[in-house]
């Protein structure tokens, strides 16, 4: 009768342990840089009920906000889709897709002025891959950085954007970094 409720806190300890020792502590803040927090990031996106099922089912975002901009124009709408913590991905329906082909080398794409992707730092890239496989999302580019120690991963979004999932190698080299 314990025994199940014992060996199931037992194992979001380990769990909990695990991850806290996966992910390293951020690089202290400055007097500045502790006035801001990430809260979101705006996507124009070419079909936005594509998009708002693709974030859910992918990235497990819920819908927390939509609406018109009339103001802008009577066309666009909004939808707030909450990631994890305080972050959030805007979509703003009516863009026009891009067509863009994976970098050979992401390094190498950073010559090239503009937006480049959104980075989710995980634990374990293979289930959250595994994950993604099942909505038919398979990486594009994937590098292992030994110099960031890091492995990185490029998937598209429905209106072919980029976004870099990374994972941070388990070597005595990288142990305390977090990029």
């Amino acid at each position: 009768m314990f025994i199940k409720p014992l060996f199931s806190a037992l194992v979001l300890a380990v769990v909990i342990l695990v991850t806290a020792q996966t992910f390293a502590a951020p690089p202290a803040e400055t007097a500045i840089g502790l006035q801001y927090r990430g809260n979101h990031v705006a996507l124009r996106v070419a079909d936005l009920e594509t998009s708002v099922q693709w974030w859910s089912d992918v990235f497990g975002a819920r819908e927390v906000r939509r609406s018109a901009v009339p103001n802008v124009s009577p066309d666009i709408e909004i939808v707030f889709m909450h990631i994890a913590g305080g972050f959030h991905i805007e979509l703003v329906g009516g863009g026009t897709p891009e067509e863009r082909g994976a970098p050979e080398d992401i390094a190498a794409d950073y010559g090239v002025a503009g937006y480049k992707h959104i980075g989710f730092l995980v634990a374990d890239l293979n289930p959250v891959l595994d994950h993604m496989a099942r909505f038919g999302v398979e990486p594009d580019y994937r590098v292992t950085r030994e110099d960031y120690g890091v492995e990185i991963v490029l998937i598209k979004e429905p209106s072919g954007r980029y976004v870099e999932l990374y994972a941070p190698l388990t070597t005595a080299r990288t142990e305390g970094t977090d990029r």
